[in-house]
């Protein structure tokens, strides 16, 4: 890795260059991308570029991280079915439909 220029702000360093192709992709993989990763892309008015590295959650689960307490509950009952503490309520079978999902 080269030394970071004084032109880039802290704490970039440039790692490698890169072209645009006919689709607008560019390749990242020699700059320590790695495949599957999500990024937020930001734009300033000079048009750099910059990546963060993102992760990506379902919209219905935001209620988890919006609510605490939910998420303590969770926790929780994680932590007891962990430890064996759970209870035996049987079949269910007996209860499905033909039009419940399979």
């Amino acid at each position: 890795m080269s030394a970071m220029p004084e032109e880039l702000p802290v704490p970039f360093e440039i790692v490698t260059e890169t072209e645009v192709d006919s689709r607008g992709r560019v390749s990242l993989g020699r700059a320590g991308a790695e495949p599957g990763k999500r990024y937020r892309v930001a734009r300033n008015i000079d048009g750099v570029l910059l990546l963060t590295p993102v992760v990506s959650i379902p919209e219905r689960e935001m209620i988890v991280w919006e609510n605490p307490g939910l998420a303590a509950r969770i926790r929780t009952g994680i932590a007891e079915t962990q430890a064996g503490h759970t209870v035996d309520l049987g079949d269910f079978t007996d209860y499905a439909t033909d039009t419940d999902e399979k």
